[in-house]
Protein backbone atom coordinates (compact mmCIF):
# COMPACT_ATOMS: atom_id res chain seq x y z
CA UNK A 1 0.00 0.00 0.00
CA UNK A 2 1.49 2.97 -0.85
CA UNK A 3 0.25 6.94 0.17
CA UNK A 4 -1.64 7.80 -3.19
CA UNK A 5 -3.81 4.79 -2.73
CA UNK A 6 -4.63 6.36 0.81
CA UNK A 7 -5.57 9.73 -0.23
CA UNK A 8 -7.64 8.17 -2.91
CA UNK A 9 -9.26 6.41 -0.60
CA UNK A 10 -9.89 9.19 1.63
CA UNK A 11 -11.40 11.25 -1.24
CA UNK A 12 -13.36 8.17 -2.18
CA UNK A 13 -14.75 7.74 1.15
CA UNK A 14 -15.65 11.73 1.23
CA UNK A 15 -17.46 11.95 -2.00
CA UNK A 16 -18.60 8.36 -2.65
CA UNK A 17 -18.81 8.81 -6.43
CA UNK A 18 -15.84 7.42 -8.69
CA UNK A 19 -16.20 9.83 -11.40
CA UNK A 20 -16.52 13.03 -9.28
CA UNK A 21 -13.64 11.81 -7.17
CA UNK A 22 -11.24 11.03 -10.06
CA UNK A 23 -12.33 15.02 -11.29
CA UNK A 24 -11.52 16.52 -7.96
CA UNK A 25 -7.88 14.35 -7.96
CA UNK A 26 -7.01 14.97 -11.40
CA UNK A 27 -7.03 11.26 -12.58
CA UNK A 28 -8.64 8.90 -14.49
CA UNK A 29 -11.57 7.21 -12.81
CA UNK A 30 -9.61 3.87 -14.16
CA UNK A 31 -6.94 5.01 -12.73
CA UNK A 32 -9.06 5.84 -9.37
CA UNK A 33 -10.79 1.99 -9.61
CA UNK A 34 -7.56 0.18 -9.86
CA UNK A 35 -5.89 1.92 -6.95
CA UNK A 36 -8.87 1.29 -4.35
CA UNK A 37 -8.75 -2.28 -5.82
CA UNK A 38 -5.93 -2.59 -5.30
CA UNK A 39 -5.91 -1.70 -1.74
CA UNK A 40 -9.18 -3.79 -0.44
CA UNK A 41 -6.75 -6.75 -2.46
CA UNK A 42 -3.85 -5.80 -0.34
CA UNK A 43 -6.08 -6.05 2.80
CA UNK A 44 -8.16 -8.49 1.87
CA UNK A 45 -11.64 -6.94 2.57
CA UNK A 46 -13.81 -4.74 0.54
CA UNK A 47 -14.04 -0.89 1.73
CA UNK A 48 -17.06 0.16 -0.23
CA UNK A 49 -20.63 -1.21 -0.93
CA UNK A 50 -20.89 -1.06 -4.36
CA UNK A 51 -24.68 -0.32 -5.33
CA UNK A 52 -25.16 -0.24 -9.36
CA UNK A 53 -23.02 2.77 -10.28
CA UNK A 54 -23.12 4.13 -6.78
CA UNK A 55 -20.24 3.24 -4.02
CA UNK A 56 -21.29 3.70 -0.36
CA UNK A 57 -18.56 3.19 2.51
CA UNK A 58 -19.05 0.10 4.75
CA UNK A 59 -18.17 -0.78 8.17
CA UNK A 60 -15.21 -2.26 6.80
CA UNK A 61 -13.87 1.44 5.33
CA UNK A 62 -15.41 3.24 8.09
CA UNK A 63 -12.87 1.74 11.11
CA UNK A 64 -9.79 1.92 8.03
CA UNK A 65 -10.92 5.45 7.63
CA UNK A 66 -10.00 6.28 11.36
CA UNK A 67 -6.46 5.20 11.37
CA UNK A 68 -5.70 6.18 7.84
CA UNK A 69 -6.56 9.67 8.55
CA UNK A 70 -4.74 9.54 11.59
CA UNK A 71 -1.25 7.98 9.75
CA UNK A 72 -1.79 11.04 6.89
CA UNK A 73 -1.96 13.49 10.16
CA UNK A 74 1.22 12.00 11.14
CA UNK A 75 2.96 12.29 7.99
CA UNK A 76 1.70 16.02 7.47
CA UNK A 77 3.32 16.83 10.55
CA UNK A 78 6.69 15.02 9.61
CA UNK A 79 6.60 16.91 6.50
CA UNK A 80 6.29 20.19 8.50
CA UNK A 81 8.52 19.13 10.87
CA UNK A 82 11.00 18.86 7.63
CA UNK A 83 10.70 21.92 6.24
CA UNK A 84 11.35 23.55 9.61
CA UNK A 85 15.01 23.55 8.49
CA UNK A 86 14.75 25.66 5.76
CA UNK A 87 11.50 27.33 6.88
CA UNK A 88 10.35 29.36 10.44
CA UNK A 89 6.58 28.16 10.61
CA UNK A 90 5.15 26.06 7.94
CA UNK A 91 1.55 23.88 7.35
CA UNK A 92 -1.42 23.98 6.35
CA UNK A 93 -4.22 25.77 8.57
CA UNK A 94 -8.05 25.30 8.09
CA UNK A 95 -10.85 27.92 9.26
CA UNK A 96 -14.15 26.89 8.86
CA UNK A 97 -16.26 30.55 9.08
CA UNK A 98 -19.74 30.24 10.99
CA UNK A 99 -20.00 34.31 11.10
CA UNK A 100 -19.14 36.77 7.98
CA UNK A 101 -15.95 35.93 7.31
CA UNK A 102 -14.63 39.56 5.50
CA UNK A 103 -13.97 41.03 9.17
CA UNK A 104 -11.64 38.57 10.07
CA UNK A 105 -9.77 38.80 6.84
CA UNK A 106 -7.51 41.56 7.56
CA UNK A 107 -5.77 39.65 10.69
CA UNK A 108 -5.63 36.73 8.37
CA UNK A 109 -3.72 39.06 5.63
CA UNK A 110 -1.22 40.20 8.60
CA UNK A 111 -0.41 37.07 9.85
CA UNK A 112 0.26 35.40 5.95
CA UNK A 113 2.00 38.48 5.14
CA UNK A 114 4.70 37.75 8.20
CA UNK A 115 4.97 33.41 7.64
CA UNK A 116 4.20 33.17 3.71
CA UNK A 117 5.03 29.14 3.98
CA UNK A 118 1.70 28.89 5.97
CA UNK A 119 -1.38 27.91 3.75
CA UNK A 120 -5.01 29.00 5.03
CA UNK A 121 -7.95 26.87 3.41
CA UNK A 122 -10.60 28.94 4.62
CA UNK A 123 -14.37 27.42 3.73
CA UNK A 124 -17.30 29.70 4.20
CA UNK A 125 -19.66 27.30 5.73
CA UNK A 126 -22.80 26.35 3.52
CA UNK A 127 -26.36 27.45 5.57
CA UNK A 128 -27.79 24.85 7.99
CA UNK A 129 -24.74 22.41 7.96
CA UNK A 130 -23.33 21.67 10.72
CA UNK A 131 -19.60 20.40 11.67
CA UNK A 132 -19.80 16.40 11.60
CA UNK A 133 -17.53 14.40 14.30
CA UNK A 134 -15.26 13.06 11.66
CA UNK A 135 -14.14 16.95 10.92
CA UNK A 136 -11.13 18.23 12.37
CA UNK A 137 -10.55 22.14 11.22
CA UNK A 138 -8.08 23.89 13.20
CA UNK A 139 -9.98 26.53 13.85
CA UNK A 140 -14.06 27.73 13.69
CA UNK A 141 -15.15 31.07 13.38
CA UNK A 142 -18.72 32.15 15.00
CA UNK A 143 -20.82 34.56 15.94
CA UNK A 144 -22.72 35.41 18.86
CA UNK A 145 -26.14 36.10 16.31
CA UNK A 146 -25.51 32.10 15.29
CA UNK A 147 -25.63 28.83 16.46
CA UNK A 148 -22.93 26.46 17.79
CA UNK A 149 -21.91 24.20 14.76
CA UNK A 150 -20.81 21.19 16.61
CA UNK A 151 -22.22 19.18 19.57
CA UNK A 152 -21.29 19.29 23.07
CA UNK A 153 -19.19 15.79 22.70
CA UNK A 154 -16.68 17.78 20.60
CA UNK A 155 -14.32 20.12 22.58
CA UNK A 156 -13.74 23.55 21.52
CA UNK A 157 -12.51 26.31 23.12
CA UNK A 158 -13.86 29.51 22.30
CA UNK A 159 -11.94 33.50 22.96
CA UNK A 160 -14.53 36.26 21.86
CA UNK A 161 -11.76 38.91 19.52
CA UNK A 162 -14.20 41.75 18.74
CA UNK A 163 -17.67 43.39 19.69
CA UNK A 164 -19.83 45.61 17.86
CA UNK A 165 -22.75 47.24 17.24
CA UNK A 166 -26.03 46.37 15.28
CA UNK A 167 -26.95 49.08 12.31
CA UNK A 168 -30.62 49.91 11.25
CA UNK A 169 -31.00 50.28 7.27
CA UNK A 170 -33.19 51.60 5.62
CA UNK A 171 -34.16 52.88 2.13
CA UNK A 172 -35.00 56.39 1.85
CA UNK A 173 -37.81 55.99 -0.07
CA UNK A 174 -39.38 54.07 3.13
CA UNK A 175 -37.88 56.26 5.65
CA UNK A 176 -36.98 59.56 4.34
CA UNK A 177 -33.82 60.91 5.87
CA UNK A 178 -34.23 63.47 8.79
CA UNK A 179 -31.88 66.05 8.45
CA UNK A 180 -28.98 65.87 11.36
CA UNK A 181 -29.58 62.62 12.73
CA UNK A 182 -27.58 59.02 12.99
CA UNK A 183 -29.57 57.15 15.46
CA UNK A 184 -33.14 56.39 16.20
CA UNK A 185 -34.37 54.55 19.00
CA UNK A 186 -36.65 51.34 17.48
CA UNK A 187 -39.50 51.83 19.53
CA UNK A 188 -40.21 54.98 17.02
CA UNK A 189 -39.96 52.38 14.24
CA UNK A 190 -43.00 49.94 15.80
CA UNK A 191 -45.51 50.65 12.33
CA UNK A 192 -42.48 49.48 10.16
CA UNK A 193 -42.08 46.01 8.35
CA UNK A 194 -38.85 44.78 9.07
CA UNK A 195 -36.82 42.55 6.72
CA UNK A 196 -35.61 39.28 9.13
CA UNK A 197 -33.69 36.12 8.50
CA UNK A 198 -34.91 32.72 8.14
CA UNK A 199 -34.29 30.98 11.70
CA UNK A 200 -33.07 27.31 10.65
CA UNK A 201 -29.53 28.82 9.69
CA UNK A 202 -26.45 28.26 11.57
CA UNK A 203 -24.35 31.13 9.66
CA UNK A 204 -27.58 33.30 10.28
CA UNK A 205 -29.23 34.28 12.91
CA UNK A 206 -31.89 36.89 13.06
CA UNK A 207 -31.97 38.82 15.99
CA UNK A 208 -34.49 41.50 15.21
CA UNK A 209 -37.11 39.97 16.71
CA UNK A 210 -35.07 39.81 20.41
CA UNK A 211 -34.12 43.43 19.84
CA UNK A 212 -38.14 44.83 18.60
CA UNK A 213 -39.08 42.90 21.67
CA UNK A 214 -36.99 44.90 23.94
CA UNK A 215 -37.64 47.60 22.21
CA UNK A 216 -41.46 47.20 23.36
CA UNK A 217 -43.02 45.66 20.44
CA UNK A 218 -43.51 42.92 18.20
CA UNK A 219 -41.69 42.98 14.96
CA UNK A 220 -43.97 42.54 12.07
CA UNK A 221 -42.14 41.06 9.28
CA UNK A 222 -44.25 39.75 6.15
CA UNK A 223 -40.40 39.00 3.91
CA UNK A 224 -37.97 36.68 5.09
CA UNK A 225 -34.61 36.57 3.52
CA UNK A 226 -31.84 33.98 3.87
CA UNK A 227 -28.95 36.31 3.53
CA UNK A 228 -27.40 39.62 4.55
CA UNK A 229 -26.86 40.51 0.87
CA UNK A 230 -30.68 39.30 0.16
CA UNK A 231 -31.84 41.55 3.01
CA UNK A 232 -30.19 44.64 2.05
CA UNK A 233 -30.90 43.97 -1.55
CA UNK A 234 -35.15 43.68 -0.40
CA UNK A 235 -34.34 47.10 1.88
CA UNK A 236 -33.28 48.64 -1.34
CA UNK A 237 -36.69 48.11 -3.02
CA UNK A 238 -38.48 49.46 -0.21
CA UNK A 239 -40.13 46.65 1.36
CA UNK A 240 -38.99 46.88 4.94
CA UNK A 241 -36.42 47.61 7.31
CA UNK A 242 -33.05 45.43 8.45
CA UNK A 243 -30.88 44.87 11.71
CA UNK A 244 -28.00 44.43 10.81
CA UNK A 245 -24.00 43.83 12.15
CA UNK A 246 -21.86 46.68 11.56
CA UNK A 247 -19.03 44.70 9.75
CA UNK A 248 -21.63 43.65 7.16
CA UNK A 249 -21.87 47.43 6.31
CA UNK A 250 -18.20 48.63 6.65
CA UNK A 251 -17.22 45.77 4.09
CA UNK A 252 -19.89 46.94 1.27
CA UNK A 253 -18.06 47.53 -1.99
CA UNK A 254 -20.41 49.66 -3.25
CA UNK A 255 -22.73 51.64 -0.67
CA UNK A 256 -25.86 52.43 -2.32
CA UNK A 257 -27.07 56.45 -2.41
CA UNK A 258 -30.41 55.19 -1.75
CA UNK A 259 -29.61 53.28 1.53
CA UNK A 260 -29.80 55.39 4.86
CA UNK A 261 -27.72 53.70 7.97
CA UNK A 262 -28.66 54.59 11.24
CA UNK A 263 -27.39 53.40 14.93
CA UNK A 264 -29.52 52.41 16.99
CA UNK A 265 -30.34 54.00 20.67
CA UNK A 266 -31.04 52.11 23.46
CA UNK A 267 -29.70 48.67 22.22
CA UNK A 268 -27.97 46.55 24.86
CA UNK A 269 -27.37 44.06 22.28
CA UNK A 270 -23.83 44.25 20.77
CA UNK A 271 -22.45 41.33 17.87
CA UNK A 272 -19.69 39.47 19.06
CA UNK A 273 -17.02 37.74 16.81
CA UNK A 274 -15.16 34.42 18.54
CA UNK A 275 -12.78 32.34 17.46
CA UNK A 276 -12.60 28.61 18.81
CA UNK A 277 -9.89 26.02 18.69
CA UNK A 278 -8.86 22.56 20.16
CA UNK A 279 -7.17 21.74 22.46
CA UNK A 280 -2.94 22.27 22.15
CA UNK A 281 -2.49 18.77 22.51
CA UNK A 282 -3.87 18.38 18.67
CA UNK A 283 -2.88 21.59 17.45
CA UNK A 284 -0.21 21.88 14.77
CA UNK A 285 2.83 24.33 15.27
CA UNK A 286 1.10 26.55 12.36
CA UNK A 287 -1.76 26.30 14.50
CA UNK A 288 -0.49 27.30 17.77
CA UNK A 289 1.61 30.11 16.23
CA UNK A 290 -1.68 31.59 14.56
CA UNK A 291 -3.77 31.22 17.52
CA UNK A 292 -1.12 33.21 19.79
CA UNK A 293 -0.65 35.82 17.12
CA UNK A 294 -4.38 36.27 16.81
CA UNK A 295 -4.95 37.18 20.39
CA UNK A 296 -2.22 39.37 20.20
CA UNK A 297 -3.90 41.37 17.16
CA UNK A 298 -7.17 41.75 18.80
CA UNK A 299 -4.88 42.55 21.96
CA UNK A 300 -6.16 39.66 23.92
CA UNK A 301 -3.85 38.22 27.11
CA UNK A 302 -1.81 35.15 26.80
CA UNK A 303 -3.82 31.42 26.82
CA UNK A 304 -2.66 29.47 29.72
CA UNK A 305 -5.91 26.90 28.85
CA UNK A 306 -5.07 23.72 27.46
Amino acid sequence: MDIFQIRYFLELKKHEHMSVTADLLNISQPALSRSIAALEAELGIQLFDRLGKRIKLNRNGEEFAKYAEKALRFLDYGVDAAKKVHYEITGQITLLCYAYAPVFHPCLAAYAKLNPYVHFMVSQFALGERLKRSESPDFILCSSSGALPFSQEQFWISEPLAQEDYLLAASASLLPPQPGRTSLDLAELKDYPFITLTHNSIFYRDITFLLCQNAGFFTKSPIQADSYDAQLDLVRQGLGLAILPASYIRFLECPDSGLVFYSLENCPYRHTLSLLRQRKALMTEAALDFWDFVLDYYGKAPDSRD
